[in-house]
């Protein structure tokens, strides 16, 4: 009777869970180490940025197997206000995109989790065309994956029984979870377009903003050497006080 109702406990429990959703949020951005404050996207009519069927509340499709595909929305916003922002913080690093003007043209971009049971694949997809000024126009095509055994059944085996559950947990943690995932594709994929996009901006690699300003050293005071004072003989300072 006890499992019996421990049983039906966690199946209530389960069930509950994928009836709220995923439960995955998508921040997707560019990582970048010593990150500048950032106010407000500029405006730039001289660049043509478009994302092809672009759905701000749908960056990535999260299909968990049990229930519908979810569209999930990204944190920090549509990849067209990505690159938009990215320009408007980091404008030093593409020179000749600012300079002249261009087109930002996305073809196709895909932040999927898609869930088989048996395995789970996540995986991102993107092509873009960027033309800058009257140059011949590059594609750039971007493809990464991540396979694992991270699935809504194995979760579901290993809740209902325990020892699944010691191999699931650690398996779990080493793999990272659907969100983990997703975000660290999608992170990818931006971190390479930008750094394609900065080598056909003209963008050397060194700009005042990366650089650090090193601290001007004072100057240093070279040691004087004390000179030891003989003691006054007391006749020659009669003598020259007399003068």
């Amino acid at each position: 009777m006890f499992f019996k109702i421990c049983f039906h406990s966690l199946l209530l429990v389960f069930v509950s869970l994928l009836g709220m959703g995923c439960g995955i949020s998508l921040r997707v951005y560019r990582p970048f180490p010593n990150e500048t404050a950032f106010e407000f996207v500029k405006k730039m009519d001289h660049i043509e940025i478009k994302v092809k069927e672009e759905n701000r509340m749908k960056m990535g499709i999260y299909d968990g197997y049990f229930s519908s595909p979810e569209g999930l929305p990204n944190e920090y916003g549509p990849l067209s206000y990505l690159i938009r922002k990215e320009l408007s913080m980091r404008g030093n690093r593409y020179p000749l995109l600012l300079d002249r003007g261009g087109k930002i043209l996305v073809d196709e971009f895909q932040l999927v989790s898609l869930d088989k049971c048996s395995k789970n694949l996540s995986f991102v997809r993107l092509k873009v065309r960027i033309q800058i000024g009257s140059s011949t126009e590059e594609v750039f095509s971007y493809y990464d994956e991540i396979d694992s055994r991270v699935t809504n059944c194995y979760l579901t085996g290993s809740i209902l029984t325990v020892i699944p559950l010691l191999w699931y947990v650690p398996y779990n943690g080493f793999r990272g979870n659907r969100e983990d995932q997703l975000n660290q594709l999608g992170r990818n994929s931006l971190s390479e377009f930008f750094a394609k996009l900065e080598v056909l901006s003209g963008y050397n690699g060194s700009s005042p903003v990366d650089e650090s300003p090193q601290p001007e050293s004072a100057p240093i005071k070279q040691k004087q050497t004390p000179t030891k004072q003989e003691p006054v003989d007391p006749k020659l300072k009669e003598i020259l006080e007399s003068l």
